[in-house]
Parts: C-alpha cells; structure tokens; sequence
C-alpha cells in the first residue's frame, strides 16, 4: 500500500513536509504507545500533483502577492483556488493507496494535515475542513480533495497573512483515521489556555461525538484540575443539550439529551486524574504544553490528535529555586514600552536589575532579573513576602497600571500562604542586615541635601527650570563620560554594561530631586484635598514653555513655521525629500540649521529609546518629518504657541479658582496664602517631571554608540557579517569576541526568535507558574463593543481611529484618535494632532497620561489589546473620565474630517464648547476641529 501518495502512520515516514503537522504528531504518539485509532496519511505529494496546474499556479501567484490591506482580494483569489481544486481529478495512486487501507463496512474522518499546522509557533487550530464518518472510497477520494482544497478557506489566507506565513510554501496532507465509537469525547488543555497557569490542566467534555465541542455546538462541561494535586479546583456541568453518536453506516446522529443525562457529569474523578495523567505523557514527550483531541470507547482513553498550544506567553527564566510562587513585573511596562527587546539590549538592563540587590549589600543569592518572551522581567517577590511593604508596592502600581494592581489585590487575596513571611536564616537575617546598614551609607549622606532641596522649593523664590535642566543633563554627560574615556573597544563595552550604579545614582541623582518631589507632594494634596475639582487640579499644571515635551512640540512647531516661510522647502518636505536636498532650495540653508539646532538637544531621544537597538533621531529623523509634514498640513503659523499661551492662561486660571475654593470661614485668608503658595510651587517645579529622563537618554545614546562600534569592530574582524547583529549577541559571548576568543552563535536563529518574540502580547505582571494575574473589568451598564482602561485625561471626545504601531512610518491626521502599544517620549510628535489616545499599557504617570494632560487630549490607557480591537477608521468615542472606550462603527461616515470635543465635568461630560487644550482648532476652542 505504500507510495509517495498514502503512508501508513507507523513511523515508516516520519518527515513532516510531506505529513503535515498533524499526521507527524499522530506518528509520534503511535511509537510512544499511546493509544490512537488506525490511520494513513494522504501526503503533501499528493497536494502538490493535484495543485501543479498551470490554473492554480496563477491563483497561488496572484494570492501570494497580496498582504492584510488586500484582504477582500485575497478572500476572492482564495475562494477561486479552493473551488478550481475542488474540481480537479485526483490522482489514482490516492485512490489505490486508500482502498488498500479502508474498510467499505467502517467510517472514517478525514482531517487536514497543513505543513503549517500543529506547530511550536502557529497551531493554525480549526483553520481547514475536517469530515466526519465518511465511508465508501469514492466519498473518501471526495473528502480528501475538498479537505485539501480547504488550505485556501477565507480563514486559512487571513491566518497565514496575520502570521507571516507564504500561501506557496505551504501544503496540505490528509489524514484519514478510523472513526470510533465514542460514549464521550472533548478536549484536554495540559495547562490553563486563559490564564497561562502551567499547573492548572484543563478538560472540556460532552457525551457522543468530540467535533460537538470543537465547534462549540454543545455547552460542555469544563473542568479545572490542579496538575500536581490530582485536585479538582472545579467542575462547571455544561448544559448538554444535545449528543452527537457515530452511525457507523457515514452517517452521525444527533439526539436530544434527557434532563438527567444533560446535567450530569460526563467523566468520573478517576476517569478526569486518568486523562491528565495521559495529558502529562502527551506533554513530556513533545516538550510543551498540548492541546489534546481525546475520546473515551468503552472505558478507556483514545488520542485523535494532539497540537502545541501556541498562544502562551512564556514562563519567565531562570525559574526560582525555592518552590515557591514568585511574581514578576514587566520593565518595560514600567516604562510604557512592552515590546520585545533583543538579546544584547536585555541583558544590560538584566546587569541593572541583578545590581540593585548588591547596591546594598545583599549578597544571599538574590536574584532579581528574568526574561519571558524577549522581555526583561523584575521579581517582586521579596517584597512581597514582607507585609508592611506588600500594601505599599502594590499601592504604587495604581498610578503605574491599575489592571496591574488589580491583579496583583486579586491574586494576595486569592493565594495568601505564597506570601507568608518566613523567618530568615541566620546567614540571610545577617545579610539583610548588612543590606539595611548599606542602605544608610547610600542614602544617609544625600539625606540633608535632598531635604534642604525639598523645603527650598516651597519656601524660597522659585529658581529657573534651565538651572535644573543643566543639573541633569550634566549629571547624564558625566555618567557617560567614563565610557568615552576608557582606551580600547572591549573596555568601553564593558564599562557601558556597568555604568548604571544604583547606588551612584542615587547619590547623583536625588540631591537633584528636591523641587520635583516637592512638585510631586503638591500635586498629591491637591488631588486630595480637591477631589471634586479635577478639572482644575489637572490644569494647573499645564501650560509651561519650559516643560519638556512641551520644548520637543514647540520645536517643531517652529520648525514648521520655517518651512511655511519657504514654500520651496515645504514643498520638498512634503515630498519627503532628505535633508541634503531640501539644503538645496530655496531657505533650505535656514531651516536645515535650525533643524540642527533642534537635534543637538533632542537627537539623542528615539522612540522606544529604552531598546538600545532603535536609532536615536539625530540618525533616524523620519519621526520629526512627519511630525512637520502634518503640523504643515492641519496647522497654521503660530498656533502651537497660541494653544501653548492658552494653556497657560488656563492653568493660572485653574489655580485662582482652587485658591478661592480655600477661603471660607475665619481661617478661608490664611488657608488661600498657604494654598497659593503650594501652587506656587507647584507650577514652578512640575514642569521639571521630563527633566531626568532626558538627561538619562544621554545615557542610552551612548550605550547604544558603544555597542555599535563593538558590532562594527567585529565585522572587521568577520566575526559578524552586519553591525546590527551585536544586538543579537548575550553580553559575556560580546565580551569574549572583543576578547579575541572564538564565538557560536546562530544569528539568524535569533532574529527569527526576535521576530517571534514581537508578536507577542507580553502581559505586565506574571507568575513563575506563567498565570497572568487579571481581573475582568467591570462592563455593567455599559453600551456594547466598550473597551475599558484607566482615564488618566479627562474629557470626552469622538473621532476616527488612527491605529499606529511604529510612529516613525505613520502620522496622526487633524482630529483623528491616537491609538498605540505603548506611549514613551518617542510618540510625542503624534501628539501634536490627536484628538484623544488610546494605549494598551500606562498609568497616571506614564509618559502618555502626562502629555495627554499637558495637551488636554481625553486618554484612557491600560486598554487590553487595544491595536487588535480597533481597526483605522472606525469611529470612537473615548471618555478619558470613566476610562471607557466606545466603538461607534466598522467605518467612518462622512463625517470623518471632524471631531467633537467636550470638556469633562465632575458630573459628567459637558455639552458646551471644548476647553481641551489639544489642536480643537486653529483659532482657539469650539465643538468642531477639521
């Protein structure tokens, strides 16, 4: 029976380009003795002799050109194909090789066996045909062309396209298995598919047929069951309506359950422990976690396939060594960058982490740093385990991410024993102590600085902010100093790596800080004491030309302002023209020494400036350009410091009102000075809160020049064959090829790991047992297709989506919603046109939630998978008060040029004009922006 076209699955064939992904894992399970019904496997040659017409080949030609923004097309290519195979004679030796295999008086299923299916990355689930109890050869030879043919489904094309996969590369065997007959059948999770916890399992069941479940015909039930207990957590009877049995005559009966088969329990606890054991087998055997098809035939288990689950994040590693649960943060959620980070850059900020704990002197073992999908990961266990600062840390996270903290509330209430303090050995108690002592000598000395800082700030004169951003941008050059001066290429390497001090940073750095945590202190009693005003509490602290983001706007606002006084430069921007050319015209001169003014004080930022990899914008300024390229479109001369003059006309406003609101009673004069004073202070140091991180950025564009020329020295040396395959090394293997010592490392493998790594939806906090912590939000009363977050700018606002996810190769048009991943100070140039945010992580103090303030956009972050839920050009409204997000429609109308703004109130949105200090319009506030 066996040729090129139908193999036995019996481990005679075992290549998986000619089994498919199915049929290879079912040959698998059969050498390891699990129990799997008989079957054969109609090969990817097969599939090739039935596709390599001179028809198809044109259809698979055309479909392979066409990417997500053809998808209509590639529906109607896709359709064409499926149905022109569909028609096609299928080869004899297909006929041959079944009728040597089947039964006439048996049943059989046929189900497809796609090259990219049931694989580690991509398990292309429930994506192709599947026929059951088909009997008879001619009905087989029919059901494998059709399931063949089933490659090109709409929903197979969308889900190659969605994950980079070629339509030609891809062929599809059949597997043609012996039907059972099943007195129960479902599905067995060897780990919990929702929340990522490796040792929960999972089984779904119902009576009759397994394909009942898979379709999601039948409410089965659904069992949770602890891995390592053998435990049942629970066990949720489905409403079992209806049961599917084989005929065995190619046919299947579907019959109605009575109540008390219908709410009874499909398996045993036995029968349950039995079924994860196998689930365990299963799960040694191909190395991770599975998705198992099963059945139970007169008492005993049956395997019908077994798949990877490949929507897990991955466990974080190294794992703990102390069997116990531990919790990690994202660091990059800390930054409102959660994006995959390559190898090198990874480790640098893993030597940070793994630093803290020597900073001060603990030296028992601690080890703070992990990695989870091209992540950097920080373990809060430690202080976890300690109660008065458990509520603390926890507390911190809601200005950082309230679903964080949510989750974390939810997961100490849920299992409280994980975090019960222990009593330290005499070793680690001595070490603490040593820690606590170390932590005196760091602290201590700049104690008296700090605190003189601090009360200056509220009862001195204000000082300059140009004082204190030359502090920092001084304390970040001298940091970075040490590594220009060291003599040699691996040196300067090294000293890159070790350049971030806790300890020296907190010497340098908190002196410094005084004004801004007096700002900070401000802003707190404010809110406090204000609850009903937060209007005003967030406007008053807006407004200021010397903030920050506001100088990286304002900059190129007037660079845009140039460009308008020279039409021949405007005209060349607008053409996207490079810099050298657009020297070349006419006032070309001017503005490209103006455009050098404004990179000498901010090229050293990028966006995503944490990931040492991404060009800094003195190399990279697509970002800048397009940010001119749209103010020169939506905006006309002088606004941005007309809307800048408003804000502060706003904010000073806000601050009288708030002072008035004090003077009440026999204390109300005495009570306003005092509040005068805070706001005072308030406005003054605020404006400041941008001013570390920038000076810190000199840090990152050094490291990032320092490993650059590592990469370029060992391309000189042919050690790499590009200079950006430095960041695909690990620290010490950099080291050792700096070193002159021999080097093995597959590049291309870990480019390709990278690019897997990027797809991924990296969850801000997750447990060693890989639980993401989460709690539901609460939809109650709201409309349909409503998004929550956390409002951290309030407002409401309607307008058309714009969803970006690299802001170097997009911009925001006039009056269109920013929706993004993430929100760092990168981002800030599409601020300049939106009309409100949405962004997938942040806080209250994230870099997003404080422009979105400072422009008085509406903006709610935190917004789960945002960029996967909303598509460009669907029209929302976003309540940047309650946190909401509303989806208003699949497309924009004809409204699309215009957006509604209303200001938010304690009791709601408004109805008036918009008081937002976003680009309302070019004039000054109103309803409408175009």
């Amino acid at each position: 029976m066996t040729s090129a076209f139908v193999v036995p699955l019996d481990g005679s064939v075992r290549d998986p380009a000619r089994l498919g992904g199915k049929a290879a894992n079912l040959v698998s399970l059969v050498d390891a003795g699990f129990a799997v019904p008989a079957a054969v496997c109609v090969t990817t040659d097969a599939f090739r002799e039935l596709s390599a017409d001179k028809t198809s080949k044109e259809l698979l030609d055309e479909l392979e050109e066409l990417d997500e923004t053809a998808a209509e097309r590639a529906t109607a290519v896709g359709a064409e194909l499926r149905e022109h195979l569909r028609g096609r004679p299928v080869p004899d030796a297909v006929r041959d090789g079944l009728a040597a295999f089947i039964d006439e008086n048996r049943s059989y299923a046929v189900r497809s066996s796609a090259t990219a299916e049931d694989l580690p990355h991509a398990s292309f689930a429930g994506q192709h045909d599947t026929f059951l109890d088909v009997r008879g050869i001619d009905a087989l030879v029919d059901g494998v062309r059709d399931c063949m043919a089933s490659l090109f489904t709409d929903r197979a094309v969308a889900y190659r396209v969605q994950n980079d996969i070629s339509h030609r590369e891809v062929a599809n065997a059949v597997v043609v298995q012996e039907m059972v007959a099943a007195d129960a059948a479902g599905v067995l999770f060897t780990v919990d598919p929702d929340s990522g916890n490796r040792t929960v399992a999972v089984v779904e069941a119902s009576f009759g047929l397994g394909d009942s479940v898979v379709s999601g015909d039948v409410e089965p039930d659904s069992v949770r069951i602890d891995r390592q207990a053998g435990e049942v957590l629970s066990y949720r009877v489905g409403s079992k309506r209806t049961a599917r049995y084989s005929t065995g005559d190619g046919d299947t009966d579907t019959v109605e359950l009575d109540p008390t088969d219908r709410h009874a329990r499909v398996l045993r606890t036995r029968q349950l422990t039995e079924l994860v054991e196998l689930g365990d087998r299963v799960e040694d055997l191909f190395g991770r976690p599975q998705d198992i098809e099963w059945a139970l035939v007169d008492g005993e288990f049956v395997l019908l396939q077994a798949r990877p689950i490949t929507t897990l994040f991955p466990v974080p590693t190294p794992a703990p060594t102390d069997d116990r649960l531990h919790v990690y943060v994202g660091v990059g959620h800390m930054q409102a960058f959660p994006e995959a980070l390559p190898p090198l850059v990874r480790d640098v900020w893993g030597v940070y982490i793994e630093t803290m704990p020597e900073a001060f002197g603990i030296d028992d073992g601690v080890s703070l740093g992990a990695e989870a999908g091209g992540r950097v990961y920080m373990d809060l266990t430690p202080a976890l385990r300690v109660p008065f600062v458990r509520e603390k840390v926890v507390s911190g996270f809601d200005a950082l991410s309230e679903p964080v903290a949510d989750g974390l509330w939810d997961l100490l209430a849920r299992r409280p024993e994980e975090f019960r303090t222990e009593i330290p050995s005499p070793s680690t108690a001595f070490s603490v102590a040593g820690g606590v002592w170390r932590g005196a000598e760091v602290v201590l000395p700049v104690l008296p600085a700090t605190l003189a800082s601090v009360a200056d700030a509220f009862v001195g004169d204000p000082r300059p902010p140009e004082e204190f951003e030359r502090l920092f941008l001084e304390w970040g050059r001298e940091t970075t100093a040490d590594i220009h001066d060291r003599p040699t290429v691996a040196a300067r390497a090294r000293a890159a790596a070790n350049s971030l001090d806790v300890s020296e940073v907190i010497a340098d750095l908190y002196p410094r800080m005084g004004p801004l945590l007096a700002a900070f202190a401000v802003g707190g009693w404010l809110r406090r004491n204000f609850p009903d005003a937060e209007e005003d509490v967030n406007a008053v602290g807006k407004g200021f030309e010397a903030e920050l983001v506001t100088r990286l706007n304002l900059g190129l606002g007037d660079l845009a302002d140039v460009a308008r006084d020279h039409p021949a430069v405007a005209d060349a921007i607008r053409e996207r023209k490079p810099l050298a050319e657009i020297a070349a015209v006419e006032g070309g001169a001017e503005f490209v020494a103006a455009f050098e003014d404004y990179l000498d004080e901010f090229g050293h930022r990028a966006t995503g400036e944490i990931d040492l990899s991404r060009p800094r914008w003195r190399e990279d300024p697509a970002t800048l350009f397009g940010a001119i390229r749209a103010n020169l479109a939506n905006e006309g001369a002088g606004d941005h410091r007309a809307r800048l003059q408003r804000l502060a006309a706003e904010g000073e406003a806000a601050g009288d009102r708030l002072a008035a609101r004090a003077n009440y009673g026999l204390l109300g004069p005495a009570r306003t000075r005092i509040v005068r004073r805070l706001i005072r202070t308030y406005r003054s140091y605020v404006q400041l809160r941008e001013y570390p991180k920038h000076g810190a950025a000199h840090w990152f564009s050094t490291w990032r020049e320092t490993y650059l020329e590592a990469g370029e020295t060992l391309v000189e040396r042919g050690v790499l064959s590009d200079r950006d395959d430095v960041w695909f090394l690990r620290l010490e293997e950099l080291f050792a090829a700096l070193d002159g010592e021999e080097i093995r490392v597959d590049v291309t493998a870990r480019r390709e790991e990278f690019a897997r790594h990027s797809k991924l939806n990296a969850p801000p906090v997750l447990t060693s047992e890989g639980e993401i912590p989460r709690v539901a939000p609460d939809l109650t009363g709201l409309p349909p297709e409503t998004l929550v977050g956390t409002g951290v700018s309030s407002g409401v606002v309607e307008g058309v989506a714009r969803v970006i996810f690299d802001p170097t190769e997009a911009t925001v048009e006039a009056g269109e919603i920013l929706v993004a991943p993430s929100s760092d100070p990168g981002w800030t140039p599409l601020f300049l046109n939106a009309a409100g945010m949405v962004v997938e992580v942040g806080g209250r103090i994230s870099h997003g939630a404080l422009v979105a303030r400072e422009y008085g956009l509406p903006a709610v972050v935190s917004v789960e998978n945002a960029t996967e839920r909303i598509r460009t050009g669907q029209r929302l409204r976003i309540d940047g008060t309650r946190g909401t997000v509303e989806i208003l429609g699949d497309e924009a109308g004809e409204s699309d040029d215009v957006t509604e703004r209303s200001s938010g109130t304690d009791d709601g949105p408004a109805t008036g004009t918009g008081t937002g200090g976003g680009p309302v319009s070019p004039g000054g506030s109103g309803t409408t922006a175009e």
